[in-house]
């Protein structure tokens, strides 16, 4: 009998775990070198943060943002 009950909450809290992440993930956007990446990344709004990805040739500007940007951006 606690196998039967285990076997039914383990896929349910899968399930609320993946319906939550899918709001807080954000976008990504790559903006090619480093240089003024915060200038770049700005574009997308107050809450972007550059990051330079030093794995790509002279760097790879990385502009993390949230998908759907709040209202009175």
């Amino acid at each position: 009998m606690a196998k039967a009950k285990f076997s039914v909450v383990f896929p349910i809290i899968f399930l609320i775990m993946f319906a939550l992440a899918e709001d807080c993930m954000g976008c990504q956007a790559m903006l090619g070198d480093c240089r003024r990446c915060g200038i770049k990344c700005s574009s997308y709004g107050r809450h972007a943060e550059a990051h330079c990805d030093y794995r790509y040739d002279g760097g790879a500007c990385i502009c993390d943002f949230p998908c759907n940007p709040p209202p009175n951006l």
